[in-house]
């Protein structure tokens, strides 16, 4: 293996990118000829491929080295960038940390350029939080990481404004998480009251022609256990990048490789067909709500 520095992933990919492009300079053709030769790319997707918007399969970094004429150290090198690039993991420990504005502000950047979002989470997803909901999170996570979470009411500003995609025609947003994330209860005090208006938002944006929730009975006997949460960002064949997200306490995830992705894919949908949808999901949710407002009766 060559020696690759430990670099972002956003300089991965550029790194990547400048590679490609100076092989295909190399044999001086244009973006349309050399895509002919790679298997047949179109030269919009050559184009994707050297600006960094899209990273390029093993098969495709292969075939492109070869219609290049790479020597072999090249070739192990392009092999290996493209890897790291697939399978992207971008430290947020031990280093200089994103703020939790910048984060959210990525997030919503990559929520807007998606056809379709598909996500599993095991607390309330981001787009469908309150502001109180959110404000307890970000205030705990400050508590754990306070270099990242130094500035929450940033962060609170950048969250507030990537929830607006939600009511833009262009995406979607389907979700799935179990019945346990209803009665989940940020702190720092364990009143149930938040979660009255938690769950009433819940089920006003399910009914949003842009948002599809599925929600996981914890009585019914489920046949796929997700280790983790994460988010699908795109649609196969119509969005040019696809990307699985997963987010950690320490470090960020991103994986474009197509098999891996397809796994996400089925693994998603398997969680779909335990779930309940529609009228169904939101009479689970005015259940929990009950089970709630019992609770504040009897204190």
């Amino acid at each position: 293996m060559t020696d690759v520095p430990q670099t972002t992933p956003s300089a991965r990919r550029a790194r990547l990118a400048a590679l490609l492009r100076d092989l295909r300079a190399r044999t001086e053709h244009d973006q349309a000829a050399f895509g002919a030769s790679v298997g047949g790319l179109s030269q919009p997707k050559v184009s994707r491929l050297e600006t960094a918007r899209q990273v390029p399969s093993l098969a495709i970094a292969e075939a492109w080295a070869d219609a290049a004429g790479a020597d072999a150290e090249t070739r192990a090198r392009l092999l290996e960038w493209t890897e790291l690039a697939l399978n992207d993991a971008s430290p947020r420990v031990g280093r200089q940390p994103q703020s939790v504005a910048a984060i959210q502000e990525e997030i919503g950047s990559n929520e807007r350029a998606a056809i379709v979002v598909r996500s599993y989470t095991v607390i309330m997803p981001g787009l469908l939080q309150t502001a109180e909901y959110t404000r307890r999170l970000f205030e705990m996570q400050a508590d754990l990481q306070p270099a990242e979470f130094s500035d929450v009411a940033a962060g609170r500003a950048a969250w507030t404004k990537r929830q607006q995609v939600l009511y833009e025609p262009r995406g979607r947003f389907e979700y799935v998480l179990p019945e346990s994330a209803l009665r989940f209860r940020p702190g720092p005090d364990d009143s149930p009251r938040m979660l009255i208006a938690q769950l009433g938002h819940l089920a006003s944006l399910s009914t949003l022609s842009t948002v599809r929730l599925g929600i996981i009975p914890w009585r019914r006997a489920v046949r796929v256990c997700p280790i983790h949460g994460f988010t699908i960002l795109g649609e196969p064949g119509a969005d040019p990048d696809v990307v699985v997200s997963i987010y950690t306490t320490t470090q960020n995830l991103s994986i474009r490789d197509e098999a891996q992705i397809a796994t996400y894919r089925e693994l998603f949908d398997r969680l779909c067909a335990d779930a309940v949808f529609d009228d169904d999901a939101r009479s689970l949710i005015r259940a929990v709500n009950a089970d709630i407002a019992t609770e504040i009766a009897a204190d």
